[in-house]
Formats: structure tokens, C-alpha cells, sequence
């Protein structure tokens, strides 16, 4: 590549372009199959994620939320280092959500930046569970599995 950026994207006196940033996306655990003894709608899994989120951004999401889903019921959807999300594509995390509420799991959000919150909230309301820490919702994830296994 020629002129003032280089490869890595910075230009040549060292600052960040003021090009929008892209998406980067981690699942942990990696996909594959659940721990032994670990029912479906206990195993959890993370899907992370930082940057400027537009709609393409959110189907990739949601299809990893999807790949994720074939092994673990509770997927927490990390958003705390996004910086913007494009509300076209909140609907589907809502229809995500409803889906794996249906079949017995969850997908918990925890979100940082109070700008992406509101949008989620616009959007999503209600039938959206945000939080402000992976750890909190990952403690909603054990509270509700305790709290049905107290059910039964």
C-alpha cells in the first residue's frame, strides 16, 4: 500500500487514521463439543467483541452466537470495548435471544459504554438482559441454573 498509511494502518507519523475501526470477534470456549456432565443449558460460552459494530459486524455476531449455541445454553455476548453498534441489527440479537430462551438458554449482555446501552435498550427493551461485567452476567447464568435445579 502507498501514500501516508502503511500496512499496519497507522500513518506514518505514528497516530491512528481517523478511519472508522473494524469489528474483532472471539468466542471462547472454542467451539466444540461440551465437557462431559454438563447439560446444554448450563455451558456457557462468551462471545467477545470490540470496535464500531455495523449491521454486517452484528450477522456476524449472531451467526457465532448461533455456532456457539450447538454446545453451550447460556451465551454471554461481551460489548463492553464496542463503540458503536448500528441499530439495524439489534432486532436479531432480540430474535437470538427468544430463540435460545425457548429451547431452555439464554444469551446475557454486558455492555460499558452507556451510548451502545441506550441503543440496545431502544431497540431491544425489555427482551433484552443487559449487564455491566461478563462476571455479573455470568453470575446470572449460575443463579438461574441454580435457582431451576432448586425447582425440580
Amino acid at each position: 500500500m502507498t501514500g501516508k498509511f502503511p500496512r499496519n494502518g497507522f500513518p506514518k507519523n505514528g497516530f491512528r487514521s481517523n478511519e472508522p475501526s473494524t469489528a474483532v470477534l472471539a468466542l471462547k470456549p472454542a467451539p466444540g463439543p461440551r465437557p462431559f456432565g454438563i447439560a446444554w443449558k448450563d455451558n456457557v460460552a462468551t462471545v467477545s467483541v470490540r470496535g464500531d459494530l455495523d449491521r454486517e459486524a452484528l450477522w456476524a455476531i449472531d451467526y457465532t452466537i448461533g455456532r456457539a449455541a450447538a454446545d453451550a445454553g447460556r451465551i454471554v455476548l461481551d460489548l463492553r470495548e464496542v463503540t458503536h453498534l448500528d441499530y439495524a441489527g439489534v432486532p436479531e440479537l432480540v430474535a437470538r435471544r427468544k430463540e435460545l430462551v425457548s429451547r431452555g438458554g439464554d444469551l446475557l449482555i454486558a455492555v460499558r459504554n452507556p451510548y451502545v446501552s441506550n441503543i440496545l435498550k431502544a431497540q431491544g427493551g425489555a427482551d433484552l438482559a443487559l449487564f455491566h461485567s461478563v462476571e455479573e452476567a455470568t453470575g446470572a447464568t449460575v443463579a438461574t441454573a441454580k435457582v431451576r435445579m432448586l425447582r425440580k
